[in-house]
């Protein structure tokens, strides 16, 4: 299976056991549940980047 590499943006692979995510690209390797607490941080992030600044909204 596949994910997302939070560091080069390329594919990185997930494996069988889905307990750990390695990236062959740049190296970045975490366990699934540090990987998706990095993830989840990387979309709060995008997310505040798009919530536009209007007072009294």
């Amino acid at each position: 299976m596949d994910a997302k590499c939070p560091e080069c943006q390329k594919v990185a692979v997930l494996d069988a056991n889905v307990t750990r995510v390695k990236c062959p690209h740049c190296g970045f390797e975490a366990e699934y549940d540090d990987y998706i607490e990095i993830m989840k941080e990387q979309a709060i992030n995008m997310s505040s980047d798009y919530i536009p600044d209007r007072p009294g909204i």
